[in-house]
């Protein structure tokens, strides 16, 4: 079966590199594939996607409705913005190629009780109409909006003429709290197991203010923009749960030392990512170097090595710096690089075949 890949699999570490400098220090950002704190089974390549949120009926649809205050355009609009989340991150990551049902099955009664899990029978005509290894069903979902609000003085800006100034008056700020509950369950017809089930929560807070509460509600977040909004939190938050994902590492390296200037060349270097360039650089120059610069050289030939993708020579390297030249810095980042090596690993069997 096809599925999206790296250009080679052995190649754990992508990175795309941006340096950001300063004057007193120097970084450089690497995006690195990460693994998934769920290891999902290898023979499980294709996932199809199954809303399972449809009410048992109209009736029980109403009557949760007023339990929640939600109407049901909302709740289904929130549903869609959470599974597309879902989707277009697992689709952004090596691992899978992603699907989603037409169908939409029935679920529990209330979104916060996860219902009987699918029979084996449903799961294996899932997966074979769309020709997926594995479904992975949202099986339950709920969405609460909570609004509070209090008497401040406010800035308010008056035109004066051509001028313009602000000025503080009695005013009122609101603040709105949506809270996201999705459960997922991903269902492996090869070996009849639930490969994982877990609620997913989200929330986030938006606030405005005006001079009386009805302008400062008028200005603050629908209730269904916000639920859609904190859904597609949950359903990328999800996605990292199950997917190797790329994430962002910054490393700081020495710019420069007082008294050993090659710090400083090989800097320069590996500002314009010339990194095999700056580790020569930095490596000739430790012999004659003084103890704290030359602990400053293999610390950074350590981030080069670790920006080239070698994380054992980082590791080598972070070692020396403190073993070899007293830099504090070396030994800590020699406990990052062991648990990288770790998640490398990790990483190797869950992009196996």
């Amino acid at each position: 079966m096809m599925n999206k890949s790296l250009p080679n699999r052995s190649i754990l570490l992508a990175f795309l590199f941006l340096a950001c400098f300063t004057s007193c220090s120097k970084n450089v950002t690497m995006n690195r594939l990460v693994p998934a704190p769920v290891s999902v089974p290898n023979h499980i390549q294709k996932i199809v996607l199954v809303d399972r949120t449809k009410p048992q009926s109209g009736g029980f649809a109403i009557l949760e409705g007023l339990i929640t205050g939600e109407l049901p355009f909302e709740v289904r609009n929130s549903i869609q913005a959470t599974l597309a989340s879902l989707q277009m991150t697992l689709n952004s990551s090596p691992r899978y190629q992603i699907v989603r049902a037409n169908e939409r099955l029935t679920g529990g009664f209330f979104g916060q009780v996860f219902p009987n899990p699918l029979d084996w029978n449903t799961v294996n005509q899932l997966a074979e109409s769309y020709s997926a290894d594995a479904v992975l069903s949202l099986e339950n979902f709920s969405s609460d909006f909570v609004i509070s609000d209090q008497q401040r003085t406010i800035k308010k800006t008056i035109r004066e003429g051509n001028t313009t100034r602000q000025i503080e008056v009695p005013g009122f700020y609101v603040e709105g709290v949506s809270t996201v509950s999705a459960g997922f369950r991903l269902y492996d017809p090869k070996g009849k197991s639930i490969v994982d089930q877990q609620r997913f929560e989200k929330r986030n807070l938006w606030s405005a203010e005006g001079e009386t509460k009805a302008q400062a509600l008028a200005l603050l977040i629908t209730k269904a923009d916000a639920a859609r909004i904190v859904g597609e939190m949950a359903g990328a938050g999800y996605a990292y749960k199950i997917a190797p994902m790329f994430a962002e590492i910054n490393r700081e390296f020495f710019p420069k030392s007082k008294t050993e200037p090659l710090v400083a060349k090989g800097a320069r270097l590996a500002e314009v990512d010339r990194w095999e360039e700056a580790i020569e650089i930095w490596r000739a120059a430790i012999p004659e170097a003084d103890e704290k610069s030359a602990g400053m050289l293999a610390y950074n030939i350590a981030v080069g090595y670790e920006v080239l993708g070698s994380l054992e020579l980082a590791k080598e390297w972070a070692g020396m710096a403190y073993t070899d030249f007293g830099l504090k810095k070396g030994r800590s980042y020699v406990k990052t690089l062991q648990n990288l090596i770790g998640q490398q690993e990790i990483l190797e069997q869950q992009l196996s075949r």
